[in-house]
């Protein structure tokens, strides 16, 4: 009986190898997989805050997790930006309103915002980043220009804005807490 069953599962095999094909067919190449859509690498900038520092964290908290010097002093209650010293000089702006931590600004094109995006690309390319959840408004400075606003994927969460040129261009993005991610001009 076990022959036999052994006999059967081999004529099935030969049998459905052979489907579809003629005495003069020959193997076809596999199926090519389809091209994997590139997933940017994790990078410091998040929803929730920027390498170790987070959205809402007190200027304390956030020069804690920074350990290294940040330039710029934050007078009571007021809005200020603080820049890291050294080779991260140029990466982010931390705005501080306050004394907590409720946006980060960059613009350059070496740090990728969450999702995706970053100077550099067009607004069609961040339309298709982040599909459903971007509204295009206008530049305040710029009649030719527009901002994306990003919405976030949860209620509460903290909003992406990119700066769009006139020739359609991000020029720079921002992360950060409502109403101050809306701040054109940011802080001194």
């Amino acid at each position: 009986m076990k022959q036999l069953g052994s006999v059967l599962a081999l004529g099935l095999v030969l049998a459905v190898g052979a489907c579809g094909r003629t005495a003069d067919s020959t193997p076809t190449s596999p199926i090519a997989a389809p091209a994997a859509v590139p997933v940017p690498a994790a990078g410091p900038a998040r929803l929730d805050g920027y390498g170790p520092v987070s959205l809402d964290s007190t200027l304390d908290q956030v020069r804690t997790a920074w350990k290294e010097p940040l330039d710029g002093a934050v007078p009571d209650d007021y809005c200020h930006s603080l820049r890291p010293q050294g080779a991260q000089a140029d990466d982010v702006v931390f705005m501080i309103e306050g004394r907590r931590l409720v946006r980060y600004d960059v613009h350059n094109d070496r740090i990728v915002a969450p999702g995706g995006g970053k100077v550099g690309m067009s607004l069609g390319e961040l339309q298709t980043l982040y599909p459903d959840r971007g509204d295009v408004t206008p530049h305040k400075y710029d009649e030719q220009g527009h901002n994306l606003r990003v919405r976030p994927a949860t209620e509460g969460g903290a909003l992406i804005n990119f700066e769009i040129d006139r020739n359609g261009t991000v020029t720079d993005w921002r992360v950060g807490l409502p109403p101050q991610v809306d701040y054109v001009e940011g802080c001194l």
